[in-house]
């Protein structure tokens, strides 16, 4: 793993971080972005073609650069109002520059932190520690708002994940997110922007809200509280999983933790006015946006904040997107069993955020602390995880109940059962 400063990346200047799995680019001239994450040379975020190599200059000011990438604001937005950031533009937290604090590797990571200018209206000065880790595909962001000012503020940190959207093709970039059993919203999240009976928006049948893209405008919000949301691109199978910390009993903006934008056709009512969005890809380019939101913090003059995310990569089996996420994995299809021709049959379809073995067996009723092997797989994130594996009229114990597991190791040291199910022999 290196880190490169200062390299060309789509004719801005940016740091390289570059490990086992992935490359980060960071932009710190440009509002401390991390303007793309790559796993095996596939991009993940959305990057402004009209935009490569532009940098602010007085001749754009009062414009908003939307470079594209995963950047930092405060929330709640709004105008009009003190307490609400109203932006983008924002020359300064958006669009201004991060000092280059320090940089280097220890304990197995690569790091970058970048702190940026002062912001009189907000108060604020965000500082922002980027790792990328050698042995997982993975990087954690910690984001911290520093209080500047000489009053009160309130604020919540809410890191902004721009997505590519390839082709804008109807229903392939599908972000997927638990929502709440007790939600506070009637339907488990609610509409904030656009079409309230947007047909971008729906659930599956795991308890997720499902937003299928189709390049229309629009945002939905959600109280989940399970930690993830992710974002697949089903057509490679190549998944991003955004996870973060969710604080029961905290205020929290609008009463969400997770929004989601679809940048699309259409209308949307924001800074006080009907908004207009031509169905026009080279004006109005697609893409799709992650947002993450801390809880509301109050800071006292000189005090501080932080919220802690983390971005992992993977592929997994196409037409699928993600329904479940562990430490370790996520599925899109959950472990299935059933009987053919005398034989047990075991499917499922995974992605994994490190290299390891897959080891495929059972527990059976009869001696519950020995797990009996049926399979191993080798395992990586670049390549999905297809199980599919027998275990023979033979080998079956008979009128017992198992357990089939799927055990993750890494380097010979059991890490998680990524999933099981149980299953009566008769």
């Amino acid at each position: 793993m290196r880190l490169e400063d200062k390299q060309n990346y789509r004719g801005w200047l940016a740091c390289i971080l570059e490990g086992r799995f992935l490359t980060v680019y960071i932009t710190p001239e440009l509002g401390g972005r991390m303007m793309q994450i790559e796993l095996g040379g596939y991009p993940f975020f959305f990057n402004n073609e009209a935009l490569h190599g532009a940098v602010p200059t007085s001749k754009r000011a009062g414009q908003w650069l939307n470079y594209g990438g995963e950047k930092i604001w405060p929330a709640p937005q709004g105008w009009g109002l003190p307490d609400h950031w109203p932006g983008p533009p924002d020359p300064v937290l958006d669009g201004g520059p991060y000092d280059v604090l320090a940089q280097g590797s220890a304990s197995g990571k690569r790091y970058i932190r970048m702190r940026s200018q002062a912001d009189p209206y907000t108060g604020l000065q965000i500082e922002k520690a980027i790792e990328l880790s050698e042995h997982r595909s993975g990087v954690s962001v910690q984001a911290t708002f520093h209080n500047t000012s000489a009053v009160v503020r309130r604020w919540s940190i809410w890191p902004v994940l721009q997505l590519s959207t390839p082709d804008a093709v109807k229903g392939t970039s599908i972000v997927s997110c638990p929502m709440a059993p007790d939600s506070q919203f009637s339907e488990g999240y609610k509409v904030m922007h656009g079409l309230v009976n947007n047909p971008q928006f729906g659930r599956d049948g795991h308890n997720n809200l499902l937003v299928s893209y189709e390049y229309i405008v629009g945002k939905v919000g959600l109280d989940s509280r399970a930690n993830w949301v992710a974002y697949t691109d089903i057509l490679s199978g190549y998944v991003l999983v955004a996870t973060f910390n969710y604080e029961e009993n905290a205020v929290y903006p609008e009463g969400t933790s997770v929004q989601i934008w679809t940048q699309g056709s259409g209308q949307v009512y924001s800074r006080n006015e009907v908004r207009h969005f031509p169905h026009d890809p080279l004006d109005n380019p697609p893409y799709l946006e992650i947002e993450l939101l801390s809880p509301l913090f109050t800071l006292a003059p000189g005090e501080s904040a932080s919220f802690a995310y983390q971005i992992s990569c993977c592929k997994v089996p196409r037409h699928h997107h993600v329904i479940r996420k562990t430490a370790f994995s996520v599925a899109v299809s959950s472990l299935r069993i059933s009987m053919e021709n005398g034989d047990l049959r075991i499917r499922g379809k995974y992605g994994v955020f490190s290299e390891g073995t897959l080891k495929i067996g059972y527990k059976a009723d009869s001696a519950p602390e020995v797990f009996t092997p049926i399979a191993d797989l080798e395992v990586s994130p670049l390549q999905p995880v297809e199980v599919d594996v027998y275990l023979h009229e033979a080998e079956m114990p008979w009128g017992s109940g198992v357990i089939v597991q799927l055990n993750l190791y890494m380097e010979g040291i059991f890490k998680e059962t990524i999933d099981q199910h149980t299953y009566v022999i008769t």
